[in-house]
């Protein structure tokens, strides 16, 4: 095992964990909690990726960018199950439902009018 992948192993096994349970115990709340959540997703996502070293062709820089970006959702997934939430992991996540972006509110807003057509029309057609 090499270094990365021990401080892989660190962050993903103890310092998450830890955190979530420092934020589900209220000893971290508010901004400050949700700045250290966003930070340790990031901080998972960079070690991750980084796991298999330095890339050194687009094929391994592709590897390396999901890697971060799965590792980045898998913590934040984490986080927001006790609570802490952030709009752009949201939206790294395609959970943006409720966002202050006008085309998210817009492509939201059709899919919620065109489920409504659709149930009216059953409706009327029963």
């Amino acid at each position: 095992m090499n270094g990365i992948e021990a401080i892989a192993l660190l962050v993903t096994a103890l310092v998450v964990p830890y955190v979530v349970a420092l934020i589900k115990n209220k000893t971290l709340t508010g901004n400050k909690a949700r700045w250290i959540a966003i930070g340790v997703s990031v901080l998972a996502g960079v070690v991750t990726a980084f796991v298999s070293g330095i890339p050194a062709d687009p094929i391994a820089w592709i590897t390396c960018i999901v890697a971060a970006i799965g590792a980045v959702q898998l913590a934040y997934s984490a986080f927001k199950s006790v609570g802490i939430t952030c709009g752009w992991l949201d939206a790294l996540q395609g959970i943006a439902k409720d966002s202050d972006d006008p085309l998210v509110a817009a492509k939201n807003q059709s899919m919620k009018d065109t489920a409504e057509n659709a149930a009216k029309h059953a409706k009327k057609n029963n």
